[in-house]
Parts: C-alpha cells; sequence; structure tokens
C-alpha cells in the first residue's frame, strides 16, 4: 500500500527562502496556521464544554490569546476562507458562494502571496476551497500516491481517490451502508439514528419514491471502517508534520486544514467510542420555532428538532474534534521537537460554525451564534502574554493584517486591522463589533449582521417574502431566542438600539469603501 502522506521529493522550482538555523531567533516569526472546517466556537474544551476532550487546543488556549467572541466574516466556508487569506469583506472578494472559487476574479493577495516575496516559504496541506490562482504561490513538493490535476486544490478528491484505489471493498455487515457522498462508495460505514436511511435498515429496502432526492453529505451519520492512520485527519496532520521537519531551517508561512468536523459526521475508530448519544447534552434551542425569525419561521427541520437523534450527531462531531485535537497536539510537539515553538506564530481558527441542533437546525448558512461564532487563538511565546481571554467580538478576517504586522508588513489595505497591539497590551480593538455578510439572493444588498459583546442585529433576506430584521439580547437572551424587532409588539422599546448599531454598521463600512453602503443602510430599518 502506499503510503499518501509520506514525501520523498523536494520541493521544485525558486523560492529565495531567508534560512535559519533550526530553533534560531529570526527577526520576525515563522507562521503556523490551523484551520478547521465546520467548527462551533463551544466545541472545545476551553469554552466551558465539560464534555468535550480537547486537551491541546486547551493547552494552546492556555499559552496564548483566547478571543472568545470571534466571528467569521462569512458562515460558509468558500467566502469566509477567501476573507481570511485577503483581509478583504465578500463584496470585495466577490467570493459570495462556495462555487464562486472556481469563477470568482478576485486578485487581492493573500498573505502567502505577500510573504513569499520577502523570503517565506509558503506551503498549504488540506482543505484549500479559495479562488484557484492563489494556490500558484505554495511550493508544496509532490506526494506519493497524490497524483493528479492541481493537488492542493482538488486534495480532498485525490485523498479519497487514495482511499478508493488502495482499500478493497468489502462486504457490509448488518447496520451498515457503503459511504457514497464524500468515500465514492469504498468504504463501509455503520449508520445511526441521525443518519437518513436509518429506519430503513430493517427491511433492507430504500424506497425509490426516497431514493428520487439525492444523499447530500448532511445526511450521513454513523462509524466509518476507516483505519485510525489513513482518516482524512491523521493524513492531513501527518503531512503538516511531514512539511514541518523539512521547512525547520526556512523562514515558513505553513497552513494545515483540516476537513473536519465538517459533514459526512462519520468518524473512526477509536474516537467514535469516546462519547456515547445518552450522555451528550443538546441545545436549548433545540425545540424553536423561530416563528418571529429571518429563518424559515415555523418550518420544521427534523432530525435536526429531536433530542436523542441530535445526541448521536453531537457525539459523532465530538469525536472528530477530539480527532483533530490529537494531531493539533503532534504538530505543536513537532515545533517544541524542532526547538521552532519560540519563534513561530501559532494560529487555530474555524471558518464558521455549525448548528448541532440549534434552534432545530444543522450546518451553518445563518447568523446564530451557532453558527457565525467560531474558535481563534493566537499563541507567540515571549511576545504575547499567555492565558489571555479577550471577550471583544473581533472578525477572523483580521488575521491577514495580523500575520502581516508580525512579518514586518504594515502597507498592504485591509479591511480589517491588526491584533497585535490589543494582544502584546499596546492598544485596544479598532472596533468594538464584528459584522458578518452571507447571501445575495433578493437583488445585490447581502443579509448581514453586527454583534457587539451584547447586542445582535441582524437583516436577511427571505424567498417570496419581505425581510425580518432580528435584534437579540445577548446578555439576557445568549440563546437568541426572543428576536426584539419583526412581529414583537415592543419593538419601538429597541429603535434606539437598533439604530445605534446600524450606525455602527453604516460607519464601517464606509471606513473599508464597501460599494453597498446605500443599500445596507436602507435594508436595515425599524418600521412603525
Amino acid at each position: 500500500m502506499k503510503h499518501f502522506y509520506s514525501s520523498s521529493l523536494l520541493i521544485t522550482g525558486a523560492l529565495s527562502a531567508v534560512t535559519v538555523a533550526s530553533g534560531q531567533k529570526a527577526k520576525y516569526p515563522n507562521v503556523l496556521l490551523i484551520m478547521t472546517d465546520q467548527q462551533a466556537w463551544n466545541a472545545v474544551g476551553y469554552a466551558g464544554n465539560k464534555i468535550i476532550k480537547t486537551p491541546n487546543l486547551d493547552r494552546l488556549a492556555s499559552q496564548g490569546v483566547n478571543f472568545s467572541q470571534a466571528v467569521t466574516p462569512c458562515p460558509v466556508s468558500a467566502p469566509a476562507r477567501t476573507s481570511i487569506l485577503t483581509g478583504r469583506l465578500l463584496e470585495k472578494t466577490t467570493v459570495r458562494g462556495n462555487t464562486d472559487a472556481k469563477t470568482a476574479d478576485c486578485y487581492y493577495p493573500t498573505f502567502d502571496e505577500i510573504l513569499a516575496k520577502r523570503g517565506y516559504a509558503p506551503e498549504v496541506y488540506g482543505k484549500f476551497h479559495s479562488p484557484e490562482h492563489m494556490a500558484r504561490v505554495y511550493m508544496n513538493p509532490p506526494v506519493e500516491g497524490m497524483t493528479g490535476t492541481s493537488p492542493i486544490i482538488n486534495w480532498e478528491p485525490l485523498y479519497v481517490k487514495f482511499i478508493q484505489e488502495n482499500f478493497a471493498k468489502r462486504p457490509l455487515k448488518p447496520g451498515e451502508m457503503y459511504e457514497t457522498t464524500f468515500y465514492g462508495g469504498a468504504v463501509p460505514y455503520k449508520l445511526d439514528p441521525t443518519d437518513r436511511y436509518y429506519k430503513y435498515l430493517h427491511s433492507g429496502i430504500i424506497p425509490d419514491e426516497e431514493l428520487k432526492t439525492p444523499l447530500s453529505q448532511a445526511d450521513i451519520h454513523g462509524v466509518l471502517d476507516l483505519p485510525a492512520d489513513y482518516t482524512i485527519t491523521a493524513v492531513q496532520g501527518k503531512q503538516a508534520i511531514t512539511a514541518l521537519e523539512r521547512l525547520q531551517s526556512k523562514q515558513f508561512i505553513l497552513t494545515c486544514s483540516f476537513h473536519c468536523p465538517h459533514v459526512p459526521i462519520t468518524p473512526s475508530e477509536p474516537y467514535a467510542s469516546m462519547y456515547k448519544a445518552k450522555d451528550m447534552v443538546t441545545p436549548v434551542s433545540i425545540q424553536d420555532r423561530r416563528e418571529n425569525s429571518p429563518y424559515n419561521p415555523g418550518k420544521i427541520f427534523s432530525p435536526y428538532n429531536e433530542k436523542d437523534k441530535v445526541q448521536y450527531m453531537t457525539a459523532n462531531y465530538y469525536a472528530f474534534v477530539t480527532e483533530v485535537d490529537d494531531w493539533v497536539g503532534k504538530i505543536l510537539n513537532k515545533l517544541d521537537e524542532l526547538k521552532l515553538s519560540e519563534n513561530t506564530l501559532v494560529i487555530f481558527v474555524s471558518d464558521h460554525g455549525e448548528m448541532l441542533g440549534a434552534h432545530g437546525m444543522r450546518g451553518k448558512f445563518c447568523f446564530y451564534e451557532e453558527s457565525v461564532r467560531v474558535p481563534f487563538l493566537i499563541r507567540y511565546p515571549g511576545q504575547i502574554k499567555a492565558g489571555q481571554t479577550i471577550s471583544t467580538p473581533v472578525s477572523v478576517l483580521n488575521i491577514f493584517p495580523t500575520i502581516l504586522d508580525y512579518a514586518g508588513v504594515k502597507s498592504i489595505p485591509t479591511d480589517g486591522y491588526s491584533l497585535r497591539g490589543v494582544m502584546e497590551g499596546t492598544g485596544t480593538p479598532k472596533y468594538d463589533f464584528a459584522v458578518s455578510e452571507w447571501e445575495w439572493a433578493n437583488g445585490n444588498v447581502p443579509s448581514i449582521m453586527i454583534r457587539t459583546e451584547n447586542w445582535k442585529l441582524m437583516t436577511t433576506h427571505r424567498n417570496g417574502g419581505k425581510n425580518i430584521e432580528a435584534l437579540y439580547d445577548l446578555k439576557n437572551d445568549p440563546f437568541e431566542m426572543n428576536n426584539l424587532l419583526g412581529s414583537n409588539p415592543d419593538r419601538l422599546k429597541y429603535k434606539k438600539t437598533a439604530e445605534e448599531l446600524r450606525s455602527k454598521l453604516a460607519g464601517y463600512l464606509k471606513d473599508v469603501n464597501y460599494p453597498l453602503v446605500k443599500g445596507v443602510e436602507e435594508r436595515i430599518l425599524i418600521h412603525e
């Protein structure tokens, strides 16, 4: 069997990298960005979750800064990742949805492109999911077993191809099906009750009417029969560790982008057995019918409003996170072993969250906390005081100017701001809020949200109907069950608060020359 994660070939092509001896302190730090996909802000132990096991992320939080109310610029993968790479809002990047990663003409420079010109060696492993031309900068060497077109852009399909070619398809056992939405039918998984087809296991027959609607990755829930060394998380983690060993004598900017805990939610052993469904705590808002919500008022999204089904989903989701945490620990230990920790800026973040049954919903695509709020940690020993928690909301598009600031680059325009002064105690956040955007379905103005520490204002599109504005008092209503606007008979009592937030939002959009300021101002109105 080929080892997909090993590499015996050297980097090809010219790169004027700054050479530093292993462990030697250089003027500017190395950068290690670790990113997960679809990890909710509270799916970590350090956020107060008493069930999930994330000892390595907890350790990283204790060694650096925890931005406890960090917000994604968009609760969807490709737009969020492109904003993180470029430090620009969606309307600037024009990456407004996942498919735009293949078509958008976004030519703002990424932090990798900027630092490569200044001698950094840039490499990325795992999920990229941003405009394809942005991947040209990376100097990844060829990897054995990973042959095909655009190995960075197509990393996940090539990984799946590797699994399909190297694992013999075995007969199914009782309670199993082949996983077809991600692994192309090569790997069996044991279905959990949350799985869309679970109810048909007793008969073994899936009705033709059911088959008319194709399975999505979100329909798949269960335990995948794949050896622990060959899960997508293990392969991505091993590639990052191999890259650190190879880059230790250079000044590098390395991204390890984990696929998990993104759907399909099918962890492998031993992680799948670490959490029991019966022990999982479901969201307070699981039975919310969203009657005065921007999001499908009254609609039921079964089974994500059913406690027992969501418990299975949560157990498997936590298993994914714990596996990622183990590999984060191995990556951090490799930094220590190579004596690189003292001169490496480490950033941990997720692109967006996961509803996991909150408000009876799954996935992302909305401005509720579980979708739009993300874990965000930064560590730089000797420069950033350890153990800090900063509760002022910040956007993770601030990663772009923060990385450049620590690398000695301060003149590149951005829609964010460097967090260096905030972390080092020499400054305060430029804004006391963060902004997120999503969906241009009705006209040319996006759904948009502004979040301060205690308040959230959003306006969203609704197909075939009028918009519903929403205002939540996060201090007294942290689970966002009571929209103070919309059909609330007392909504005029909150007009001043809403207008203050609207003014903050409009002011920020003007600061960054947002092209649709007028439309945003006109859309967010409190109707008497």
